[in-house]
């Protein structure tokens, strides 16, 4: 049975026709917003999982709409294009307003990224035609403001702040709010192919670290493939409950990171259904008592 066309994949036409008919900067923000929802859409529980629709689809749109070269904000390129220097090198261009709001917020790693400098294209459309620029170009910026403080959130600041360097305080802030992201970044990247399954089942600073989770599951999947190739007569249909039996990890966790490993593929080629495993079980016993994931590595 052939697998459902993501959501995004069915929406990119329709974006791509309304950023190349909008007339301001509105109108190209929500059409990001909406293809942005269709990648949501398609990959609801595993962030992890939009990252290369949207690297897909931005893509698409500088193949559409080439960076152009700029040494000034003040060049007068016209819309839908706005200056920037961010990225790698810092060279400064003019790209298309869609890649400006086609950031992945939902990721951590957006909270750092979002202070690239970006100066709006002067437009010759109406002032009520156009939207307030998201970044305040202003050299005089009132910090509180910026970020919402008020009321008894803002007094309990300042008296916290006194006649302290409001500077060195941002400045430790977002050191700190770096180290957290960074070491949440290396703990979800760590390379866990030669961690026993052992360690990785029993050890708490792995019980919820969802990298452990995903290598645990895919031990599983080579496993239980495994013994179907050795068993032909009493196979198992490859399920999240099965995974779970062999892993600990719960169904609902297995859901998420099974994602991408072809187990739907690989039941319908080999003709299994969940209703088999009953009769395999009736005859061979249940799944932890004649497969077992303890001693396996990521690697074979």
């Amino acid at each position: 049975m052939p697998r459902k066309t993501p959501a995004w994949k069915d929406a990119m036409p329709e974006f791509v026709e309304a950023i190349a008919c909008a007339k301001n900067e509105e109108q190209i923000l929500k059409a990001c917003a909406g293809i942005k929802q269709a990648v949501v859409k398609s990959y609801p529980d595993t962030p992890n999982s939009r990252r290369n629709p949207m690297s897909s689809i931005r893509k698409a749109v500088r193949e559409k709409y080439p960076a152009r070269s700029g040494k000034t904000p003040h060049e007068g390129v016209p819309f839908p294009y706005y200056f920037t220097d961010a990225g790698k090198g810092r060279v400064e261009r003019w790209e298309h307003l869609a890649l400006l709001h086609l950031q992945e917020d939902w990721n951590l790693k957006d909270d750092l990224e979002k202070s690239e400098t970006i100066t709006p294209v002067p437009s010759t459309l109406s002032q009520s035609e156009n939207i307030t620029p998201a970044l305040s170009t202003s050299t005089s910026i009132d910090i509180f403001t910026e970020v919402g403080l008020e009321g008894e959130e803002l007094a309990a600041v300042r008296r916290a702040i006194g006649d302290d360097d409001i500077n060195e305080w941002v400045k430790q802030a977002l050191l700190q709010r770096a180290k957290a992201i960074n070491a949440l970044h290396e703990r979800l990247n760590e390379d866990l192919s030669l961690v026993p399954s052992k360690e990785l089942m029993n050890d708490k600073k792995y019980r919820t670290n969802p990298n452990a989770s995903k290598e645990l599951a895919s031990r599983a999947v080579r496993a239980i493939k495994e013994y179907n190739s050795q068993s032909p007569e009493h196979r198992w249909c490859i399920t999240n409950k099965l995974i779970s039996e062999l892993t600990g990890v719960t169904p609902k966790a297995i859901a998420k990171v099974v994602e991408g490993m072809g187990i739907e593929d690989y039941n319908a080629m080999m003709g299994l259904t969940p209703v088999v495993n009953r009769m395999t079980k009736a005859a061979v016993g249940s799944m932890s008592s004649v497969v077992s994931i303890v001693d396996v590595l990521g690697v074979d």
